[in-house]
């Protein structure tokens, strides 16, 4: 029997977060954790793909029954590649740190040991840093540790509540559209028709028991 197993999220949000987190931390780690470049390459074209329909599923402007078969459809060719990827090349693999079988949800059969981690109490320290057309950026640090680019510990990722357009919000309540960052410096794409728009955010904290941090301040920036 296996010593590790995984869980992949069932809702469309949870799935996108899961697939980018998962891709980023392979490429990153490839040699080290002897995952083959042929396996990387396919399983990054079809993210591509996956993302693109979920990116017009997930805009009101493009919501349609037909952008919404098209999002499943693409998941339905990647979930394939991912199981194997866990189930061949990431679970039960030695050269795999613990902090980073967490960040993966890889956790052992009889589940994670010890008590459930206490929600974080710090906040995010985020910037918006434009690189590319459409791009943004979220280039994060902690409040107790400014100067570094790490989650803290027992977090699972940053999340970020935001606002497209003027005006801007007077509360984090206002701000109705949600992302999820697993890592610093990850990118957020957005349409062409979204290009010149100011983006309001708000960002806290979620540990990996689900448990939520206190908001941080507004941040704002131009969408490039």
């Amino acid at each position: 029997m296996s010593k590790e197993t995984y869980r992949i999220p069932i809702g469309p949000t949870g799935q996108y977060d899961f697939q980018r987190n998962t891709l980023g931390y392979a490429k990153a780690n490839a040699q080290a954790w002897g995952i083959p470049d042929t396996k990387l390459v396919r399983i990054a074209g079809l993210s591509t793909d996956y993302e693109l329909k979920y990116a017009l599923a997930n805009n009101k402007n493009t919501q349609s029954p037909a952008a919404t078969a098209a999002r499943k459809g693409a998941w339905n060719l990647l979930e394939p590649e991912l199981i194997d990827l866990y189930d061949h090349h990431l679970i039960n693999n030695d050269a795999i740190s613990i902090a980073d079988k967490e960040a993966l949800h890889i956790h052992g059969i009889s589940g994670y040991s010890g008590s459930p981690a206490p929600a974080p109490i710090s906040t995010p320290v985020v910037t918006l840093v434009s690189e590319e057309i459409s791009v943004l950026h979220v280039v994060y640090s902690d409040s107790a540790a400014p100067g570094t680019h790490y989650k803290p510990a027992n977090v699972a990722f940053c999340e970020l509540n935001y606002k497209l357009g003027e005006p801007a919000p007077t509360g984090v309540e206002q701000c109705t559209e949600r992302y999820n960052i697993a890592r610093s410096h990850e990118g957020i794409t957005f349409s062409s028709d979204q290009r010149g728009k100011m983006i309001y955010v708000y960002a806290r904290w979620v540990n990996k028991n689900g448990k939520q941090g206190p908001w941080s301040g507004p941040v704002s920036a131009l969408i490039p």
